[in-house]
């Protein structure tokens, strides 16, 4: 199929030091995280360290009958979400507190501000997840419950068990408020995040250097592109992110007798990327980048055809690792992989020599290393900036690409783009001059919709 091997002593250092590196950095950056304490109420301690231990023994807790989480204080915090009007009163008028007989008091009465506050909270921040209204006598009944054998002292050991009649807790009998159509709601996480990040319609001048890889003339056109994402994240070490990225421009010339409209930008790339998280901004990566073109493209007055769909389709599947940093305006992904296989398949055999092939092969296999970042940077209010760096090897030939897209947001639907695209690669011919750089420049006024 071609495999091309390491042919070179300097080469297989070079992939020595490439797995020391993945090996020493996660190590590096490993550090140890110390999780801030606060100065919390006796109660409030006790609380927080009943969810710390469900978190790391739900697989196998069950329920003793003397926790902190089944004290009837905390009842309106797990019962349907419903208004408590004492919640507010206790809050604007806390002299109101008298008119439950002293039932509350001290640290209890302490207790129940801060549960007060946080219903507060969720009444005036999510006021779409409340399902109802309690009524006088709902409302009265979380305090009436917390008389029954109550001292100043909050106990651990409080249950709601101890407070409901007997009668109630017999079987086939529910509770009150459940018997009134009053349900728990219950969310199950959805880990998935889809987005369109963007639809755009664009009128554009653009600037092709004479020996483009895939041929095209500098001319006024008319582009279209969208990109769409489906990422996996849960929220613990696992991620998995998928991108569909599609760009298709078509030009039409006035010169040109044989066509009349030829494209000029043309892309539909997918890539995958699995990552198990090794520390805080280090992922292990297993990354696939696959991409090709929708329509034959040509040159002016050219009857030939310079790449066409699946002419090229190149696919590169790499290991290694991927460094994430977020900051304000700041997002960047780089994976670095010392082990990748490059796939290229060409289907019209006239073109194999053209993308580095044989004569009369369709495919063939290389191995290389990898390196690949992603970036998005919002310059200012209005003006962001995200780009891409592409580098293979095989360590015999070289491929780099740098794609930058500069985005100017006039309105919500109305924006201008800068497109650049420099690029090197040394396995197709060089152009007049013996050089093998290539470079695309496309600027751009119209439509573009994220959502």
């Amino acid at each position: 199929m071609g495999i091309k091997p390491i042919r070179h002593t300097g080469n297989m250092r070079l992939l020595c030091v490439w797995l020391c590196v993945m090996i020493v950095l996660p190590l590096a950056a490993r550090r140890r995280v110390v999780t801030p304490r606060g100065q919390l109420d006796a109660i409030e301690k006790r609380y927080a360290d009943s969810l710390r231990s469900l978190a790391t023994s739900y697989r196998t807790w069950k329920y003793t009958g003397s926790d902190t989480l089944s004290n009837p204080l905390y009842f309106p915090l797990f019962a349907p979400p419903v208004f408590y009007t004492s919640a507010i009163d206790s809050l604007l008028r806390p002299g109101q507190a008298g008119r439950h007989d002293g039932a509350i008091s001290g640290r209890a009465l302490d207790l129940n501000s801060r549960v007060n506050m946080w219903l507060a909270y969720v009444y005036l921040n999510h006021p779409q997840q409340t399902t109802g209204v309690a009524s006088d006598e709902e409302d009265e009944a979380v305090y009436d419950s917390v008389a029954i054998g109550e001292t100043d002292e909050v106990r651990a050991d409080m249950n709601l068990s101890d407070v409901v009649p007997a009668e109630v807790m017999a079987d086939g009998v529910e509770l009150d408020w459940a018997s009134r159509g009053m349900k728990l709601r219950i969310w199950k996480p959805d880990f998935w995040t889809l987005k369109v990040t963007d639809f755009s319609l664009q009128f554009m001048q653009s600037y092709i250097s004479s020996n483009w890889h895939k041929g095209g003339e500098s001319s006024n056109t008319l582009q279209a592109s969208l990109t769409a994402e489906a990422n996996y994240n849960n929220k613990q070490r696992l991620t998995f992110d998928n991108k569909l990225e599609m760009k298709l421009g078509f030009q039409r010339s006035r010169g040109d007798d044989l066509h009349r409209f030829k494209t000029n930008s043309d892309q539909l790339r997918m890539t995958n990327k699995l990552g198990v998280r090794a520390t805080a901004r280090w992922y292990y990566t297993f990354l696939l980048q696959s991409w090709t073109q929708f329509y034959p493209s040509y040159k002016s007055n050219d009857p030939k055809v310079y790449s066409d769909f699946m002419s090229p389709f190149e696919s590169v599947f790499s290991i290694g690792m991927e460094y994430k940093l977020s900051l304000n305006k700041f997002n960047l992904s780089a994976t670095l992989a010392p082990l990748a296989c490059d796939f290229k398949y060409v289907d019209r055999l006239a073109l194999s020599t053209s993308f580095g092939l044989k004569e009369g092969r369709h495919s063939k296999f290389e191995y290389g290393s990898n390196v690949t970042v992603n970036y998005t940077w919002n310059v200012m209010k209005n003006v962001s900036w995200t780009g891409r760096f592409y580098w293979y090897t095989d360590y015999s030939r070289t491929l780099m690409e740098w794609e930058n897209t500069v985005n100017f947001t006039i309105n919500r639907f109305l924006t201008a783009k800068a497109y650049l695209y420099p690029r090197f690669d040394d396995s197709v011919a060089p152009n007049a001059d013996g050089s093998y750089f290539q470079f695309l420049e496309q600027l751009s006024l119209g439509l573009s919709v994220s959502f």
